[in-house]
């Protein structure tokens, strides 16, 4: 029997069974975001409108997952930029969860590349990042509508979970009161057919075939016997931010003993636990048979006051999580408690805070979003936003610049998606930040280092195309004359890398004895290659040796052919000894002593032998001239001199001295001082031809 007070109490709001019957059940989705980008899992939330559950997730196979289970319409947005396998994830996903609608967003530059990717795909659009508000809302709207019809249709026909089919009419009707919070009024039959032509409206408006109905035609929407339920707009929200679950059960039973179960759960102080068994479920349970009942009314004012406390004490130690879960509670069990507002005020301002203070910008941004819904006045989120606008920033800035490093890595600075494009929308964002200043200087040096590698390739086009792509993001006329002056050193280091190693291939080709021949890799042609390259320092004293050693060898070459008898052969070495430095006193001498062996006169090899028992008797050391003693100059002389049958140096001469000139008149002077023993064969004094490297090294 009802309690007599309770006909002189107030109907508590939103308990009533026809207050509950106008708020049909509506069907939300599920949309699974693959990206890794809270701005614009924030731009998504904000163009939803709370008509989808967002989930982000880092990976497809996350995405699916999640997909996998929803139990309402299945939407799949893939951001474009985050993933190098936008088809093969479009393929997996449409496979794997066949109901979903699948959305692709791309860079305004890339979005025809990436339509043109997806054709053939049963991708449902392909949408432009950053995010357009118009169009990407009349897409949504209209992948709402034709998104997993079978489950709106269940949902139609379904009785609502917390409705057990045998209770009273007045109970079947009543929807727990977080669904009633969301559901909106009735709404006429015809509305989804209504919705969806104008959503073609703003499609036809708008434009562009390549980020709309790939596949020429869209999806079906519903038909007009739907009825309202597939049809649901809710207040504006970001569904990404976890709510606290109340329990909002009723249970069946006598006025009298649901009061007495009440009574002894406040006794025990379970007052909104445990689950099914509280004294605020079983006090809701008796106003939702007899909605005057005055017992019942007075404890959950009651139980209002204990979450009351329960959320102070939360606040004050910054557990927001129990305090979102105490105010959750005090709407149900007092939803018309005054306090409510200013406690939402308090608590969405605390989580704000405390989510900036992480640094979580797509935490305290969804948060923010969520109280501005709610209806807190901006002036209470005024100094909020602007933390949280300048933190998405920042972390904007810092994703941009790590985008624009990537790009460098993967050798993209120009194309589609690549450095440069990353580096424009930085540039946007924070365009005095230093983290831009740092991509826009390692983009230039990256161009640099492509006009540097087509220069030392001969490829003059690209090198100017590369360095006018410098320029255009942002090189100095002093960063250009940097680049040109380090590009000659290179080139002049190139250049004598190349001289050398020619050098080096002559050295081993005297070595081996092919001095003219074969025509394409002797030493004559190496050093032949050197002198057109016009060397100077000590490369050209490096290559006057080389000269000087394939001389002598031609000479001697030319000497044991005439003794041969080849004559033809002979000349052809003395005008190539003469060609390479040998002087006409050498080619006289070469001749001499072929003549001589033809006669019985020692051969080059006898001489060679002869020279290296030659026995000085009188020297005079080489005088270390001041000049190169004072400035520490050492270095080193090669001359050539003919001993003859007196033992005295003849036509002595320098064939090579490096430095150049420095030590040559006092190699001269001391030589032609020099005496040696007469040298013989076969008993007949003879002249001996003698070169030497003479070095000078400053003592000690």
């Amino acid at each position: 029997m009802a309690n007599p007070a309770s006909r002189a109490s107030q109907e508590p709001s939103g308990v009533s069974g026809s207050a509950a019957t106008s708020a049909p059940a509506q069907h939300p989705a599920d949309l699974a975001a693959l990206t890794g980008r809270d701005d614009f899992l924030l731009e998504l939330g904000e163009v939803l409108g709370g008509r989808a559950s967002v989930h982000p997730a880092d990976s497809i196979e996350a995405a699916i997952e999640q997909l996998s289970q929803a139990r309402h319409k299945r939407l799949l947005v893939i951001d474009s930029r985050d993933t190098g396998e936008v088809r093969g994830n479009v393929e997996r996903a449409a496979q794997r969860i066949p109901g979903a609608v699948i959305l692709v967003f791309a860079e305004a530059e890339a979005e025809r590349d990436i339509a043109a990717t997806l054709k053939g795909t049963k991708v449902f659009a392909v949408l432009p990042v950053p995010v357009e508000h118009t169009k990407t809302a009349a897409v949504l709207e209209a992948a709402l509508a034709g998104a997993d019809q079978d489950l709106a249709k269940d949902s139609r026909t379904s009785a609502p979970p917390d409705s057990p089919a045998d209770a009273p009419h007045g109970m079947r009707s009543q929807l727990p009161l977080q669904r009633q919070a969301t559901a909106e009024p009735d709404v006429p039959a015809k509305r989804p057919l209504l919705l969806w032509s104008a959503v073609s409206a703003g499609i036809l408006a708008a434009g562009g075939a390549s980020w709309f109905l790939m596949h020429g035609k869209p999806h079906a929407a519903p038909a007009a016997s739907a009825g309202p339920a597939a049809v649901t707009h809710t207040a504006k929200n970001v569904p990404s931010v976890a709510q606290p679950v109340v329990d909002t059960s009723i249970v069946q039973g006598r006025v009298d003993d649901l009061l007495d179960k009440a009574r002894r759960a406040m006794f025990h102080r379970h007052f909104t636990t445990p689950k099914g068994a509280s004294a605020l479920v079983y006090y809701r349970s008796v106003l939702a048979a007899d909605p005057a009942n005055g017992e019942a009314l007075d404890g959950l004012r009651r139980v209002g006051n204990v979450l009351v406390s329960r959320f102070n004490d939360a606040i004050a130690h910054a557990q927001f999580p129990v305090a979102a879960l105490a105010l959750a509670t005090l709407k149900v069990a007092q939803p018309s408690d005054p306090r409510i507002p200013a406690f939402q005020r308090q608590l969405y301002v605390g989580e704000i805070s405390q989510a900036l203070a992480g640094n979580h910008a797509g935490q305290a941004a969804a948060m923010l979003a969520q109280a501005s819904a709610a209806g807190v006045a901006p002036a209470a989120l005024s100094g909020l936003q602007a933390q949280v606008t300048k933190l998405q920033q920042s972390h904007q800035a810092q994703d941009l610049a790590t985008a624009v490093t990537n790009s460098i890595r993967a050798d993209n600075l120009t194309g589609p998606g690549g450095a440069a494009a990353q580096l424009a929308r930085l540039r946007r964002v924070a365009p005095t930040a230093s983290a831009t200043q740092r991509a826009a200087q390692a983009l230039t040096e990256a161009m640099f280092a492509k006009a540097r590698q087509e220069a030392l390739a001969g490829n003059g086009a690209g090198e100017s195309r590369w360095l006018a792509a410098a320029q255009s993001n942002g090189a100095s006329a002093s960063d250009l004359a940097a680049f040109q002056r380090q590009l000659a050193a290179e080139q002049a280091g190139a250049a004598q890398a190349k001289v050398n190693g020619l050098l080096a291939r002559a050295r081993s080709r005297i070595e081996s004895g092919a001095l003219t021949s074969p025509a394409a890799d002797s030493a004559a042609y190496y050093l032949q290659t050197v002198e057109n390259a016009h060397p100077t320092g000590a490369t050209l004293a490096a290559e006057q040796h080389e000269r000087s050693e394939l001389a002598s060898k031609l000479l001697a070459r030319a000497e044991s052919e005439a003794h041969a008898g080849n004559a033809a052969a002979s000349q052809a070495d003395l005008t190539q000894a003469r060609r390479w430095g040998a002087t006409a006193a050498e080619i006289r001498a070469a001749t001499d002593q072929a003549a001589l062996r033809q006669g019985g006169k020692p051969t080059s090899a006898d001489l060679i032998r002869l020279a290296s028992g030659l026995q000085r008797v009188r020297y005079t050391p080489p005088s270390y001239p001041e000049r190169a003693l004072a400035e520490r100059i050492t270095g080193d002389v090669t001359v050539q001199y003919v001993v003859d049958d007196k033992g005295v140096p003849r036509d002595v001469r320098v064939i090579a001295s490096h430095p150049s000139g420095v030590f040559d008149r006092a190699i001269l002077d001391a030589i032609r001082s020099w005496r040696y023993k007469p040298v013989t064969f076969h008993g007949h004094p003879v002249a001996v031809p003698v070169r030497t490297l003479i070095r000078f090294v400053l003592p000690n």
